[in-house]
């Protein structure tokens, strides 16, 4: 989507300039993807354990109900809790443990840095509303291709599982519901996510393959399969191709949870909207999608943004 060409850069480098202040050079790539997968695996074992107390704290409950409870509206506060804290476990943990490892600095190795010029600020929104419409074109490519019967019956059920779930969670009765929401689905998942993704993944993927597309694209692959949803994977392998293409280029995981936050946050604010006595209407959580051609334009326009984005991208950041 975006030319592969690596930026100049006078004196930051955004897979270099950590160098200084590594502990240990000795753990290869391969071994720094397996430690971020192990953390990974690890998070999961401990967030279940704490999804299971905050449950029944919650909700009085035996953890025998939670699977299907859990999508009750009724519950949807414990819910939101235990979301937070598996995404906090399962993600932003396992990244920040491995750059912890490898740097001293371990906020400025996944480049948590402060220095942000604002017309990237402006580019990154402008990004938000070209990403839309290119992920409404990819919504409706993702729905019209061909697939055997049993996968479609399969998909279909895995599609109803999370729409159940995000039905539960975005029950929203007041404005302070729609806050607390906001902050479940859109901010924390934004922080999280792209410190996993891009801060830790990403990081090592492009430096081992020497090659930002390839670990873009294989980065945006695993980031749209982790959400478990068949319509929503090119939409969602769309999003991390933009988010990749941020960080490589831009060289601040700030813009990376901005884009994403803005994107999360419209999706919650439209439901909050479409949400009547804290029922959600029954087309709320329709996709919306747009014909190809529309597509295409949403990519030209991200090409011509992304070409400005690293023109104003500052050369040398500000440390955390």
């Amino acid at each position: 989507m975006i030319e592969n060409t690596t930026p100049a850069h006078d004196g930051f480098d955004a897979f270099t300039a950590e160098k200084p202040v590594l502990r240990s050079s000795k753990i290869s790539y391969f071994g720094q993807l397996a430690i971020l997968i192990g953390f990974a695996g690890m998070g999961i074992v401990v967030s279940s354990v704490l999804a299971v107390i905050i449950w029944m704290m919650m909700t009085h409950q035996s953890f025998t109900s939670m699977a299907t409870d859990i999508l009750l509206p009724a519950y949807a506060n414990a819910a939101k809790l235990i979301q937070l804290v598996m995404s906090f476990c399962m993600f932003f943990l396992p990244a920040y443990f491995l750059s912890l490892l490898l740097s001293r600095k371990p906020l400025q190795y996944m480049q948590y840095n402060r220095k942000i010029s604002i017309r990237q600020v402006y580019l990154v929104i402008a990004m938000v509303f070209a990403g839309l419409f290119l992920s409404g074109a990819l919504t409706q490519l993702n729905q019209i291709i061909p697939i055997p019967h049993k996968w479609e019956v399969s998909f279909k059920a895995m599609e109803k599982a999370y729409t159940d779930g995000v039905k539960g969670m975005a029950s929203m009765k007041n404005f302070g519901d729609y806050l607390y929401t906001l902050f479940v689905i859109a901010i924390a998942p934004a922080i999280f996510e792209e410190t996993f993704f891009r801060g830790g993944l990403q990081n090592i993927l492009v430096k081992w393959t020497k090659n930002a597309a390839v670990g873009i694209i294989i980065t945006s692959i695993i980031f749209s399969a982790a959400h478990t949803s068949y319509y929503g994977f090119l939409p969602r392998f769309g999003l991390g191709i933009i988010l990749g293409y941020i960080y490589y280029y831009g060289k601040n995981i700030w813009l990376n949870i901005l884009l994403h936050f803005l994107n999360n946050g419209f999706a919650v604010t439209m439901l909050y909207f479409a949400t009547k006595n804290g029922q959600l209407k029954e087309d709320a959580l329709d996709d919306t999608t747009f014909p190809w051609y529309i597509g295409i334009a949403a990519v030209i326009a991200l090409v011509a943004l992304f070409k400005y984005f690293k023109q104003v991208t500052p050369t040398q950041q500000s440390l955390v």
